[in-house]
């Protein structure tokens, strides 16, 4: 996350940017939250072997590939953040930068079967069993509720 102390955009309201960089997975996707928020920050992510890459990488150095990006894209007046904020969720003990997906040959079907309880006794929620919200922090929540209720309900 790189928060500005005034919009980078400008008045521009585009929620999501893309960019397709040499080397894949490399910060190719953008998400601007001053349209939802009053932050003046964009959200991007490194995917796949250039995620495990980046933890390895100093926050300067990741700031500047971030920053040769949207040099690329809006031109070179572009100034440094403010603030930056990274996690590492690939050395996050309990995750390992984890979440669910599905692969070639799966189908949503898959999700809802990962949701079934055992004898109405033993329950699962968590994004890997959110059909609609997969990979997701919401769809954890949501599928947290939808077991409660189930419970609730007897």
């Amino acid at each position: 996350l790189l928060v500005w102390e005034n919009s980078l955009l400008g008045n521009l309201e585009l929620q999501y940017i893309g960019y397709t960089p040499e080397e894949k997975g490399k910060f190719n996707y953008f998400l601007n939250t001053r349209n939802f928020s009053d932050f003046n920050a964009l959200m991007t992510f490194a995917f796949g072997d250039y995620a495990a890459q980046t933890e390895q990488m100093t926050d300067s150095a990741i700031i500047e590939e971030i920053l040769s990006h949207l040099k690329n894209i809006y031109g070179s007046d572009i100034p440094k953040p403010v603030h930056f904020l990274r996690t590492k969720w690939g050395q996050h003990p309990y995750t390992y930068g984890a979440y669910s997906y599905a692969t070639n040959g799966s189908t949503s079907a898959d999700f809802d079967t990962l949701a079934i309880s055992v004898d109405n006794k033993l329950f699962f929620a968590g994004e890997h069993t959110s059909r609609e919200y997969r990979g997701t922090v919401h769809g954890a929540y949501l599928s947290g509720i939808r077991e409660a209720d189930k419970i609730i309900d007897g």
